[in-house]
């Protein structure tokens, strides 16, 4: 087939009607507080997984340290190939934790003024606190899974007249 033959071809897909018979609305489940909890709960073990790897926001390599921060790093925890793992002092892994699972939101935070403090100096030098790819796609199974049986009955036909 030629070109002529693909432009016809393609002009005839474009000239298409499309009929909607049933239309309607999806209805925002109505999930209790346990199912936001165990999503957030899988948000934090996923990103504390992830710091642990020294794996940035984006799903890469985290940054290398720096010359002065290896050597400070070195002295303070011992490890003779400290990484970007989000644990000097262990403050800001241990205080990082769902803050609030209720009303369609789910936030998960460091709690304590200090460690915040830390968590937020640590991001400014590498997006470490964030979504990878791959925890994307572990919460958005695991919110499939909790409202897969609540989406059959979210469908509200919307009937004429």
């Amino acid at each position: 087939m030629g070109t002529v033959g693909l432009k016809a071809l393609v002009r005839a897909r474009l000239n298409m009607t499309i009929k909607v018979k049933r239309t309607g609305r999806i209805q925002a489940p109505n999930l209790d507080m346990r199912a936001y909890t165990d999503i957030g709960n899988l948000m934090v073990k996923n990103q504390k997984e992830r710091w642990s790897k020294a794996i940035n926001a984006e799903g890469n390599a985290a940054k290398p340290l720096s010359v002065k921060y290896i050597f400070e790093k070195r002295a303070y925890t011992g490890n003779t190939k400290p990484k970007r793992d989000m644990k000097m002092t262990g403050d800001t892994i241990a205080n990082f934790q769902l803050r609030k699972a209720r009303d369609g939101v789910i936030r998960a935070e460091n709690t304590s003024r200090l460690a915040k403090q830390k968590a937020q100096r640590a991001q400014n030098y590498e997006q470490m606190i964030g979504f990878s790819g791959e925890e994307q796609v572990a919460i958005f199974k695991k919110g499939e899974e909790i409202f897969g049986d609540k989406m059959k009955r979210a469908w509200i036909p919307i009937v004429n007249g």
